[in-house]
C-alpha cells in the first residue's frame, strides 16, 4: 500500500484511510506521516458486523469519489456497505485461498456464494499476480461474466530505496552484519526474514539445518532471522532450540523497517513458503543482488520464474537442504550471476509500472 499509493497521493489524490485500531494501523500511520491531506478514521472493532455498521456510518456522512478495499474480506464486507450507493470500488487481492488454512470455514459455501454475489458489483477486482487471479477463479467463476472488471497488476518494489542504501553501504559497511553475528567470511551466510506462521515455513527451514549438520556442514553455514512480536515467536525460538546442532547454526536479530542493508550482507535469502500471493522479498533481493533460494509455491514461483533463483518443491526441507549444499559450494559464481542480474530485477519489478497501472484504473473508473 505504501509503495502503490504514494504514487496515487502524488498524482493528486487525498487519502481517507478506514481501519481498525491497533500497532499496525499505529505503525502505517507513522510510515505515511509526511503525506499531505491524509485522514484515518479507526473503527471500534474487529469484528466483521461492526466494520460493516462503520462503513455505512462513514458512507453516509462523507462523500467519496472511490474506495479502494484491500483484501477479499474488507473488500466484501465494503462491496456489502456500498451495495446502494454504488461508489467506485477497487478491491486490491493480497493473498490466496488455500483450502483448510484461509478458506472460508464454516458455511463456507453461503459464504462464498455472499461474497461473490456482492464483490460482483465492484468497478474493478485488481489481483497482485497472475498465481493470484487464477487461484480467485476457482472459487468465484462468476467475475468472468462481470459486470466486475478482473485486471491483475503485479506487486513492485520501491526501487530507488534499494539503490540509495546501495550507494550508502558501498562507502560505509554499517551495521557490520558477520561482526554481530560473530562469524567469519569464510562461513556462507542465510537469510530468512519473513514472519514465523506456517505459511512462511520456518519448520522447513529448521529441518533443513538439522540435515546439513548431519552432512558436516554446522560450520560451514550460518542463517540469520529478523524476529518481531508477532504470532509464533515463542514457539519458533524453542523450536530452533530444541536441536543444539541446529540452535548453533542460527541468530535471532530484531527486525528492522530497511531490510536493504541485511540483504546486501547476506550470501541468499531463504525464501520457504508454502504459499504466497506475490512477495516483496524476493524481487528486493533480487533488486539488490542478492541471490534466492525459493520455494515453487504458489505466488512466488511467478516471481522467481526467469530469474537465477534457485528453486526447490515446496514442503521438501531435504531440496532445500540440497540447493544450500549449491550455494555453499558455488557462492562466489552464485552471487555473481545474482549482481548481474540485479539491473533486470530492478527494472522488471520498479513499482512505478504497477503504480502507474493502479492510477489508470483509477482515472477509468471515475470517467
Amino acid at each position: 500500500m505504501i509503495y502503490n499509493l504514494k504514487c496515487i497521493h502524488d498524482a493528486g489524490f487525498r487519502l481517507t484511510f478506514f481501519s481498525p485500531k491497533g500497532d499496525a494501523l499505529d505503525q502505517f500511520k507513522r510510515d505515511i506521516a509526511g503525506w499531505d491531506g491524509t485522514e484515518f478514521i479507526e473503527a471500534p472493532s474487529h469484528s466483521l458486523y461492526l466494520l460493516l455498521q462503520s462503513l455505512r456510518h462513514v458512507l453516509r456522512s462523507k462523500t467519496f469519489s472511490l474506495i479502494h478495499s484491500q483484501g477479499l474480506q474488507i473488500g466484501t464486507i465494503t462491496a456489502a456497505a456500498d451495495f446502494f450507493r454504488r461508489i467506485p470500488h477497487l478491491i486490491t487481492l493480497h493473498d490466496v485461498i488455500i483450502p483448510g488454512q484461509n478458506d472460508f470455514g464454516k458455511w463456507g459455501w453461503l459464504k462464498q456464494k455472499a461474497a461473490a454475489f456482492v464483490t460482483r458489483r465492484a468497478s474493478c477486482i485488481i489481483p497482485v499476480s497472475r498465481d493470484c487471479e487464477e487461484n480467485h477463479y476457482a472459487y468465484f467463476p462468476s467475475w468472468k461474466q462481470g459486470p466486475v472488471q478482473v485486471k491483475p497488476i503485479l506487486n513492485g518494489i520501491d526501487v530507488n530505496r534499494i539503490q540509495q542504501t546501495r550507494s550508502v553501504f558501498a562507502s560505509d559497511r554499517q551495521p557490520n552484519l558477520r561482526k554481530l553475528l560473530g562469524i567469519g567470511n569464510e562461513i556462507v551466510l542465510g537469510g530468512f526474514f519473513g514472519r514465523f506462521m506456517p505459511q512462511k515455513g520456518f519448520d522447513i527451514v529448521l529441518q533443513a539445518l538439522a540435515i546439513l549438520a548431519e552432512q558436516g556442514y554446522s560450520s560451514r553455514f550460518h542463517l540469520m532471522a529478523t524476529v518481531d512480536n508477532t504470532g509464533y515467536r515463542s514457539e519458533t525460538l524453542q523450536a530452533a532450540a530444541a536441536n543444539p546442532k541446529v540452535a548453533a547454526m542460527v541468530h535471532f536479530l530484531d527486525a528492522v523497517p530497511n531490510i536493504t542493508p541485511f540483504l546486501l550482507q547476506t550470501d541468499a535469502v531463504i525464501m520457504p513458503s508454502r504459499w504466497e500471493a506475490c512477495p516483496l522479498l524476493p524481487m528486493e533481493a533480487m533488486a539488490a543482488g542478492t541471490p534466492v533460494i525459493g520455494s515453487d509455491c504458489i505466488g512466488l514461483r511467478e516471481v522467481l520464474r526467469e530469474t537465477p533463483s534457485l528453486v526447490f518443491p515446496a514442503g521438501n526441507a531435504e531440496e532445500l537442504a540440497k540447493k544450500i549444499v549449491v550455494l555453499i559450494e558455488n557462492t562466489p559464481a552464485i552471487k555473481a550471476t545474482a549482481e548481474q542480474f540485479a539491473a533486470t530485477a530492478a527494472e522488471r519489478f520498479d513499482v512505478k509500472t504497477a503504480a502507474g497501472q493502479l492510477l489508470d484504473i483509477y482515472k477509468s473508473v471515475l470517467i
